[in-house]
């Protein structure tokens, strides 16, 4: 198969989101040639983002993340700063050799905020099994961020109404 132009990788991935069930949100985004907000895993309140950034032709990018909850950052002011940088460590040891990236933004006291993650591939190897490991990959990325922040701080309180987690895509 030839490498598919930007025009089909959009519809291929639309169709193949649409097949199994997403709700997909075409976003307007003068930054990329598309850009979709779809429910990931399926079903749920959760949202990854598939976008084809204009500045590098050719590239998927799959965006997920989560905001720190806010009883976690009180507690991180509460722990010393050679803790805080052990226990980002211990987070980055342990991602190290996952298919996908990952952004930590610190404030400037070094507090996690969020963190986002990203699954990128090029069009020359776009399949549904690489798009759908891509948003798999990324949501188990996001539970292991959430599931070690629980370990550490305790579960957060959740308002009323919330999902399982406080998820946010930037």
């Amino acid at each position: 198969m030839s490498t598919p132009t930007t025009e089909e990788a959009k519809k291929l991935i639309n169709q193949w989101l649409t097949e199994n069930g997403h709700q997909v949100r075409s976003i307007e985004d003068e930054n990329s040639s598309f850009h979709f907000e779809i429910d990931y895993p399926l079903g749920t309140l959760k949202r990854q983002r598939v976008i084809q950034p204009n500045e590098y032709p050719g590239l998927i990018v799959l965006l997920n993340g989560v905001a720190i909850a806010d009883e976690h950052k009180e507690a991180m002011k509460e722990t010393s700063m050679d803790d805080r940088e052990k226990f980002y460590d211990e987070i980055k040891k342990a991602l190290l050799f996952v298919d996908n990236s990952y952004d930590m933004n610190l404030d400037d006291k070094q507090i996690a905020q969020q963190v986002q993650f990203s699954y990128e591939f090029y069009t020359d190897t776009l399949s549904k099994t690489q798009l759908f490991k891509g948003l798999l990959v990324n949501h188990r990325t996001l539970i292991y961020i959430v599931t070690v922040f629980n370990e550490k701080f305790g579960l957060p309180e959740m308002p009323e109404g919330a999902g399982q987690h406080p998820e946010t895509v930037q």
